[in-house]
């Protein structure tokens, strides 16, 4: 990144970490309530130990219980483990594509910090949507006609494909804080989205038939223990994928596994590719073979 790009992304940093948040969720909405109604469900029906997922899930209901929902881009937990801010050179690739360039106008919905190289997006949705571009090199959004994604985050990716106006099946598979916080998102962005959109943790409702049906996984089925993905797997039809990941994760040498993955499926054709910029890191783009 060079001088002039540092200064601009430090500059919009600090005015937007001392700019209120725009209250567009009111305290007493309807939204809110149910977010929260369901939060304490959760806490009372499904107790946490101490891992380091289990401590963010933890604090990701703290957040949602007592702190600003409109600031919650900005919740140190969410930082931590759901945004990443793309550097220059990811967003030179998205905005060779036109259907991209419509896809990442954000939302204020959470009062995301905007993007250094394009105030109308943000980083992170500009990452989401680098991903999604090694997809779309191999293949096109009409072939889909079902998304299963592993591991949503606060629902940045499902947004990005309503954006660019796909109108079918998109499942989110996750733990329920992180499903209920997908639902008051994508809700709040706009109710359209909720339509055909599944926010889930049973596995039986990823089980299906459909075809043309992409799976998503951006660094979230590679930090899944083997036990956990080998049973997942059972539950999953696809002929479609973009996963990322790292090349080692908790002591599993990610690299063997996802070549031995592809030994799983031979409709399927796959590439990896290295992430120049994320060393260690890679993408899995696999298309249906014709």
């Amino acid at each position: 990144m060079n001088y002039i790009n540092k200064i601009k992304r430090r500059l919009i940093a600090y005015k937007h970490k001392y700019t209120k948040a725009e209250s567009i969720v009111k305290a007493n909405s309807t939204e809110l309530e149910i977010l929260r109604a369901k939060i304490k469900k959760i806490n009372g029906s499904e107790p946490l130990g101490t891992s380091s997922w289990e401590n963010n899930r933890k604090l990701v209901r703290s957040e949602i219980l007592n702190s600003d929902i409109n600031n919650f881009l900005n919740w140190k937990v969410i930082q931590k483990t759901m945004f990443f801010e793309a550097p220059d050179v990811e967003y030179k690739k998205v905005v060779k594509n036109n259907q991209l360039i419509d896809g990442i106008v954000e939302s204020k919905i959470g009062n995301p910090k905007p993007y250094f190289l394009n105030k109308n997006t943000s980083g992170n949705l500009v990452h989401h949507a680098y991903s999604l571009s090694f997809f779309l090199d191999v293949s096109k959004l009409e072939n889909i006609n079902r998304v299963i994604e592993f591991g949503g985050g606060y629902g940045s990716m499902c947004r990005l494909f309503r954006n660019m106006h796909y109108k079918n099946e998109y499942v989110i598979f996750d733990l329920p804080e992180f499903s209920a916080l997908q639902e008051f998102y994508i809700g709040n962005i706009d109710k359209k989205y909720l339509n055909n959109t599944v926010f889930t943790g049973d596995e039986n409702l990823i089980k299906n038939e459909c075809a043309g049906t992409l799976f998503i996984a951006t660094w979230s089925f590679s930090e899944m223990p083997l036990s956990l993905r080998e049973h997942l797997l059972k539950y999953l039809n696809f002929d479609y994928c973009l996963i990322a990941f790292q090349s080692n994760f908790d002591g599993i040498d990610n690299v063997d596994y996802f070549k031995n993955f592809q030994n799983l499926y031979k409709n399927i054709d796959f590439n990896i590719t290295p992430i120049d910029h994320l060393a260690g890191n890679f993408y899995l783009v696999g298309t249906r073979k014709k």
